[in-house]
């Protein structure tokens, strides 16, 4: 089946296992299954929609609206939704049910939900619990401790401004990564120790400035190296050799000196045509011990699925962003987990049969609900018996059928984040201009500034961190690039003295755009690999320079 999209008018694809899939994930309701409509947005549209709901980043400081306390938030001050901090929010002070109204069947359903969603509390920032010391965080999982400003990560000890980053202790700026010990600035990057500026690299020790390296140690500076040891710029060295590498560290002007060099030695190497591991039948990017998964990208032990992004033990799901952790049959959500056959919905977490439900825990056979938990029949958060259910559940699909809302995600409208307040800025970097001459919301709103004794320009710091002051700590850095100022924390400071690496120059904000920059885009193109020319699918456009062979090439040219 051929399809235009309705927003960017560019041709996409249905096929049989795609109508297949919406027949499985439709509700089924008094014995009678109501499908699912085939997509009206490609792919990508459909993708940068989802996105424009999730803020992960955009932290502000407002005030919980049950317990006025102020809390870390993802809302500004301003914002008219009514937010609760976490305890607040799982206590038995408030239930959501009592936000319940009937169907206004004069208006759009997406109206209804609309109303119900400005009326009724929901979490100021989504944390689960068993974190300790992590105020800081957001989309952030079970059992973090003293972690200050990571996202959409886990299980994680002593980390700070990193994204996607798992099982990890003592790290900082990170950009996904599993099993790390005492890493910095690493994009793509597991189970190392002691590794330093790197990219595309696992099981590595005591090295620095790697790039899709395995199984290395004490490596300075070298490109698609496997089980090497004391190796210069992919030459055998001496440990003396090393150490001094190692120990120019300490000066930023020799940081930014190997940097540039490392950017042609990318360019110059052989590239992988993805970065995909122990997959079969995959096609994106960043995906890891998965089978049969199309289009997808920071996948892990994902099965069976289609246009998913960073979501891990995912079975047969299709449109999904975030979480997704032991699921099955999702579709067109948001932050969703540990949840069998829900769809449109958003940040919510054990829910099945569900559809159109936003910052619900625990909860099943419910549609249109916001902020339920614990329970079972409720429309709109208001609660029916299961036969009632039935049988009005139908009609409100009729009634969106006829407005063109059902089988569609969230309206952008909807959403209670400006476009760059959220990740679609990161995945599909806009302006302004563009994004306002699409209706959509672009954000003017600017932080108070921290108080400090006073601000110094990034390029008048001290070149190396032997000469860093303790009084860096009562200072704000004017970041080199955006101007924005930052303040360095104690444990920072006391992170970059061990490892003997200069402190940064740039807004933590800005380091992360770098690394965001450093992958590609999640978009999957066909060229020949530069080996055997035989045609591959990769995430190098084809008019990249790049060196780009398939993986029996590369595998054979580098292991």
């Amino acid at each position: 089946m051929n399809q235009t999209c309705r927003q960017c008018q560019s041709a996409f694809e249905i096929d049989n296992a795609d109508l297949a899939f919406y027949e499985k994930v439709s509700p089924i309701l008094n014995g009678k299954k109501e499908l699912i409509p085939p997509p009206t947005l490609c792919p990508q549209c459909r993708s940068v929609r989802r996105m424009m709901w999730r803020n992960e980043r955009s932290l502000y400081t407002k005030k919980c609206d049950l317990c006025g306390k102020n809390k870390v938030s993802a809302f500004t001050p301003d914002s008219p939704l009514h937010t609760y901090c976490h305890d607040c929010f799982f206590s038995d002070a408030w239930d959501g049910i009592s936000y319940g109204r009937p169907v206004d069947f004069s208006v759009s359903f997406f109206e209804n939900l609309s109303k119900l969603f400005l009326d009724t509390p929901i979490q100021i920032l989504f944390q689960t619990g068993n974190n300790e010391n992590c105020d800081y965080m957001n989309f952030a999982g079970v059992e973090c401790k003293n972690c200050y400003l990571i996202f959409n990560s886990g299980h994680d000890e002593d980390c700070y401004y990193s994204r996607g980053l798992i099982e990890s202790k003592d790290c900082m700026d990170m950009l996904i990564g599993s099993g790390n010990e005492l890493c910095y600035e690493c994009t793509n990057c597991s189970d190392n120790y002691h590794l330093l500026f790197s990219q595309n690299s696992a099981q590595c020790s005591t090295s620095a400035f790697l790039f899709n390296c395995r199984r290395c140690k004490h490596c300075f500076g070298c490109t698609n190296l496997v089980e090497k040891e004391y190796h210069l710029f992919n030459q055998p060295c001496t440990k003396e050799e090393f150490e001094d590498a190692m120990s120019h560290l300490r000066s930023h002007h020799y940081i930014v000196s190997t940097e540039e060099k490392m950017k042609q030695m990318r360019l110059d190497c052989i590239h992988r045509a993805t970065n995909n591991i122990n997959t079969e039948s995959c096609t994106g990017d960043y995906i890891v011990e998965s089978k049969n998964c199309t289009e997808c990208y920071e996948a892990k032990g994902a099965e069976d699925c289609k246009w998913m992004t960073c979501s891990k033990l995912c079975k047969d799901s299709y449109d999904l962003f975030g979480f997704a952790y032991d699921s099955e049959l999702l579709y067109e959500c948001v932050g969703v987990g540990l949840s069998n056959t829900a769809a449109f919905s958003f940040t919510s977490s054990t829910i099945s049969d569900s559809y159109y439900c936003l910052y619900c825990d625990n909860v099943k056979n419910c549609f249109g609900c916001v902020s339920l938990m614990h329970k079972e029949y409720c429309i709109l958060n208001k609660q029916y018996t299961k036969e009632e259910y039935e049988e009005l559940v139908p009609k409100i699909i009729e009634k969106m059928r006829a407005d063109h809302e059902y089988g569609e995600f969230l309206p952008q409208s909807l959403s209670p984040f400006s476009y760059n307040e959220t990740i679609a800025q990161e995945y599909f970097p806009s302006t302004k201009e563009a994004i306002t001459e699409k209706s959509w919301r672009w954000s003017e709103y600017e932080a108070p500034l921290p108080h400090v004794e006073k601000i110094i320009k990034a390029q008048d710091l001290p070149d190396t961190i032997n000469d860093t002051p303790d009084d860096i700590l009562h200072w704000a850095i004017e970041c080199e690039a955006t101007k924005r100022p930052f303040k360095i924390l104690k444990q920072e400071l006391d992170f970059y003295r061990n490892l003997g690496i200069s402190i940064p120059r740039l807004h933590p904000d800005e380091r992360h755009r770098q690394r965001m920059k450093l992958r590609n885009p999640c978009t999957i193109w066909n060229r020949a690999c530069a080996k055997c020319q035989n045609p591959i699918a990769t995430s190098y456009a084809p008019d990249r320079t790049e060196i780009v062979y398939c993986e029996s090439c590369y595998l054979e040219t580098v292991y």
